[in-house]
């Protein structure tokens, strides 16, 4: 009986370290995320913002602007797509472990995390 415990035991072991790493921004310090979530600086508005809360994002990209032609009224395709590789780079520089996938950026738990976090 202690070997067939022994053997259930190896094999979970095993297959948990065959299980994919978990998401460097879920893993992230609290710090660390405020700093991702946050515009780059104040001329632009919050790339996390394009990706989890677009309302937010227009309301801030048009703030920065002065004339009417410069304003969206949604995220385009493209803006969105320059945000994740600004979000993947800054992850890097503000310490955040591991390489970013896309995959990791439209996580439930990192969506969850920034609604957390914007609501503060």
């Amino acid at each position: 009986m202690n070997r067939l415990w022994l053997f259930a035991g190896m094999a979970v072991v095993a297959l948990s370290s065959c299980a994919k790493q978990d998401n460097p921004l879920v893993a992230a310090s609290d710090g660390q995320f405020a700093q991702w979530i946050e515009p780059k600086n104040a001329f632009s508005a919050s790339c996390a913002a394009a990706l989890y809360e677009p309302a937010l994002y227009v309301k801030q990209f048009n703030g920065l602007k002065f004339s009417a032609s410069g304003k969206i009224s949604s995220v385009s395709e493209q803006q969105k797509a320059g945000c994740a590789s600004e979000l993947q780079q800054r992850a890097s520089q503000i310490g955040i472990a591991g390489s970013l996938t896309r995959e990791h950026l439209f996580d439930d738990r990192v969506r969850q995390r920034y609604a957390a976090a914007r609501k503060g």
